[in-house]
């Protein structure tokens, strides 16, 4: 390489853009590591498996400079694996290619492999300097475009008082998981989700207070929920869950623990405690629908029930809420909650001495299932064998 990329400066800035240069000659990366060091801060590499090493450790690496021919891992290889990482820093860090003049093949090569520019070995270091600044405020235009897009993603996608999912995207997000859930053939629970007396709280304390609450609720329900599963509000006070791979037991223990835990919020004001409760309606694929309007629909219609039965209550079936299920739902799903949590933690042998009760607790929403299940049946006479057994 001809020595018109040398300077000298013995000035030491700081903050300077990082670069990596790479070639297995200590004189060439000594060059050009003169030639950029008032504007950059140079680091090397001898060949493209330890330069590849470097750029996966240091993010901020912003340029690179690199040569073809290299043992172990050539200019060519080190530029694909660049373009082919699925880290937008690694597709868009803008490479530049030292070659010879009369080099064309090699250029169009690299072209191809996904350099963004080349370089002549009797380049000057104005030359340079020049092509490193243009490449650097490129890569930084686009960085600031594709913040401000993802921002933009973001703020579409998003409730602005909450942070949770708006109704636009819950819609793509719920109808995507809803037809994993068509080619798996399994479950699909939607719950609909309403703040009771909420326009009274809100007249009563102030909008201040109502956005609070709100603030509060979409927190909790978010806190409470698995990280497969989706909240959005998608009106003042409404909230809508989707939970893939829940099915009617799970879905009832989820409403259950949502209603539990909003229950429990201490929100005050002027020293009062203000009570917040919300109301849940279940709708469940398939027995419910098998598209994502019919299940809102119908999962709205059992809010309105369980509204109407009293509020504090969820919905789960056409005619009544948890009272009238047959089964001490507030009880068993905390059980429920507690006896997974063992078994996820490896604790199944605390959990063997309360098989017996648990299952006895769980025969009469075997039944409901029985009742309201159109597919197979539970056989419910081999639950109470198994719960007398497990006694002994």
């Amino acid at each position: 390489m001809s020595e018109g990329f040398a300077g000298s400066s013995t000035e030491v800035k700081k903050d300077k853009p990082l670069i990596l240069i790479v070639d297995d000659s200590p004189t060439i990366r000594m060059s050009l590591k003169r030639a950029v060091e008032d504007e950059f801060q140079p680091l090397e590499a001898e060949d493209g498996e330890v330069a590849w090493t470097l750029l996966l450790q240091d993010a901020d690496i912003e340029l690179l400079i690199t040569d073809l021919t290299m043992p172990h891992l050539d200019g060519f290889g080190l530029i694909r694996r660049l373009r082919e990482n699925h880290a937008a820093r690694m597709q868009n860090l803008p490479v530049i290619v030292v070659t010879g003049a009369d080099d064309t093949a090699a250029r169009e090569r690299a072209f191809h492999a996904g350099a963004n520019d080349f370089l002549t070995k009797d380049s000057d270091r104005i030359e340079l300097l020049a092509r490193l600044r243009a490449h650097l405020k490129l890569a930084q235009t686009i960085r600031q475009l594709e913040a401000s897009q993802c921002e933009l993603r973001e703020q579409a996608n998003t409730d602005a008082l909450t942070g949770l999912a708006n109704r636009r995207f819950f819609d793509e997000i719920a109808g995507k998981e809803l037809s994993l859930m068509r080619r798996q053939q399994d479950y699909f629970s939607v719950l609909m989700i309403d703040i009771d007396h909420f326009k009274t709280v809100n007249d009563t304390y102030g909008h201040p207070i109502g956005d609070e609450i709100l603030k509060r609720v979409a927190a909790t329900l978010s806190d409470n929920l698995r990280e497969e599963d989706t909240v959005a509000r998608i009106g003042g006070e409404e909230f809508v869950v989707c939970s893939p791979a829940t099915n009617r037991l799970a879905s009832i223990v989820l409403a259950e623990r949502l209603r539990k835990a909003v229950e429990s919020l201490m929100i005050e004001f002027e020293g009062q405690r203000i009570p917040v409760t919300i109301s849940l309606g279940i709708a469940l694929r398939p027995l419910d629908g098998d598209d994502l309007q019919a299940l809102l629909s119908v999962a709205d219609e059992r809010l309105y029930r369980a509204k109407q039965d009293g509020r504090n209550r969820f919905c789960v079936a056409d005619k009544a809420s948890q009272d009238d299920d047959g089964f001490a739902v507030d009880r068993i799903c905390p059980r429920m909650d507690t006896a997974l949590a063992m078994i996820r933690h490896g604790n199944l042998h605390r959990l063997k001495p309360h098989l017996s009760t648990l299952l006895q607790e769980l025969i009469p929403f075997l039944e409901l299932v029985n009742q309201q299940s159109a597919g197979a049946k539970v056989d419910v006479g081999r639950m109470r064998e198994i719960a007398e057994n497990l006694k002994e």
